[in-house]
């Protein structure tokens, strides 16, 4: 499944999406960062490096003031850019900017809040004008879920959901059967991004095929308590499982030692994970 959905008219490139990666039978990569991290230049700077680096998904953080989902390391980052006055304004800049150096699926993680405050409508319009390929919104309220789906479809975005490990198994499928594009599925239950005690690869696995049951033609992407590379090689080779996002160990080697230490910890990643050709 094509990642990006129906292409916008306002798009700025072509759809670039999961079903060429998959078809290239080799796990989706993603790379997540903040836009505006550490600075509006940079932050784009290391988006490109990541896709240069073997990344094969670009994830951009919307700054929030409630990161609510993100650890340390992640809400330091959005506070840092918040501080600065960044918001959506950078958001956009940022993914024009890389969707057009790179030509990987880019896609936005926002929290509702906002894209509430935007305006769900005017937030997917301008998403899809910026040459996104969806927006992942982990927190979209159960009953207004129809409604932005229906504005990402109208847009020509995707509009991926988080798939709750805590969830009855009514709102798994209601959630999994919504979700397009992919469905993140948290490798760790009720943790915040950033989480680096160690994985229960089997629940994950349990988890991970009862997404499938639901939404069984949609991809599913998993993150959090992801750490190290040794880690993604792991879950990636577990059944149903189309890739890893990593976020938090990318946002602390950024912040430790700038945008090659970040690149280069991609590479690791992309190495680990890769599937003999």
């Amino acid at each position: 499944m094509d990642i990006r959905g129906t292409t916008s008219p306002d798009a700025r490139r072509p759809a670039t999406g999961l079903s060429g990666l998959q078809a290239e039978q080799q796990p989706v990569l993603g790379a997540f960062s903040v836009a505006g991290f550490p600075d509006e230049r940079a932050g784009v700077d290391v988006l490109v490096a990541y896709a240069r680096s073997g990344a094969s998904l670009l994830e951009v953080g919307a700054p929030a003031a409630d990161p609510w989902l993100d650890g340390p390391a992640i809400a330091a980052a959005h506070r840092q850019v918040r501080r600065a006055g960044y918001g959506i304004g950078v958001t956009l800049a940022t993914v024009r900017q890389v969707s057009a150096l790179t030509g990987k699926p880019v896609i936005v993680m926002s929290y509702w809040a906002t894209v509430l405050a935007y305006g769900p409508e005017r937030a997917a319009d301008q998403l899809a004008a910026s040459g996104a390929a969806g927006c992942l919104i982990p927190d979209v309220p159960p009953e207004s879920v129809p409604a932005w789906t229906a504005a990402a479809a109208q847009a020509g975005i995707s509009a991926p959901l988080l798939a709750a490990r805590e969830a009855s198994a009514a709102e798994l499928l209601a959630t999994c059967r919504a979700a397009t594009g992919f469905v993140y599925a948290p490798a760790v239950a009720g943790q915040r991004t950033g989480y680096s005690d160690g994985l229960d690869l089997d629940s994950l696995s349990s988890f991970v095929a009862s997404v499938r049951r639901a939404a069984p033609t949609t991809p599913v992407l998993t993150g959090i308590g992801i750490s190290t590379p040794a880690l993604a090689a792991g879950v990636v080779r577990r059944p149903g499982v189309a890739g890893v996002v990593i976020g938090s160990p990318l946002i602390r080697a950024l912040a430790d030692g700038g945008v090659g230490k970040a690149a280069g910890l991609v590479a690791e990643f992309a190495a680990a994970v890769a599937r003999p050709r």
